[in-house]
């Protein structure tokens, strides 16, 4: 993939970049005042990885509406999986969150020895509802537990629009506290980097 003629907006680089240069932050949630926000952020996400040699995992409910809505925002998808540099897998709703991280072992393994150096994955936005943020704390947890300790980097994005200041900060204590390195928040000049205590 030529990454020069990307045309992602580098929405994270100021943000993520440095964090992960330090190494001191493989797993960060990102908040989202909309579901409008995602593609411009994963996007970004997604293309920092490839310029530093990840296989990207790229977890959706409806695989094909993000591989379309992924190449809208700029990521050059095709390239991306003609190279076996980008997987779409398919999150199934009714699943125990602890099988999906299993079933990318064999193909990370295989990626590793291909010489692509760290798995980068995000997902589908978690609604701000708190079904899907409970949902989304255990496949947090199972997700965590499966890859403690090996080359991953993980994006886990969540839409607060629409809560209130409180439930908005707990939200971000929540994050903070649990699973995520750090936590990423809107601000003037795009994203900033929020570390818990």
């Amino acid at each position: 993939m030529n990454d020069d003629s990307s045309n992602v907006a580098l929405v994270l680089s100021g943000a993520l970049a440095p964090a992960l240069d330090g190494g001191a932050c493989p797993h960060v949630a990102v908040l989202l005042r909309s579901e409008e926000e995602f593609l411009p952020v994963v996007a970004s996400f997604y293309s920092l990885g490839a310029r530093r040699g990840g296989w990207l995992v790229h977890r959706s409910i409806e695989p094909e509406r993000d591989r379309e809505a992924l190449t809208g925002a700029g990521l050059d998808v095709t390239s991306l999986e003609a190279e076996r540099r980008l997987a779409l897998e398919q999150i199934r709703p009714a699943e125990p969150p602890e099988r999906l991280p299993p079933r990318l072992d064999s193909a990370f393994e295989e990626a590793l020895s291909r010489g692509l150096s760290t798995l980068w994955s995000s997902h589908t936005p978690v609604r701000p509802d708190s079904d899907a943020f409970d949902h989304a704390m255990k496949v947090e947890r199972a997700w965590e537990e499966h890859f403690r300790d090996r080359p991953v980097v993980t994006l886990c994005p969540y839409v607060v629009g629409g809560l209130d200041a409180p439930a908005t900060l707990s939200r971000l204590t929540q994050l903070g506290a649990h699973h995520h390195d750090g936590v990423l928040l809107p601000s003037e000049g795009g994203l900033e980097l929020f570390k818990p205590g």
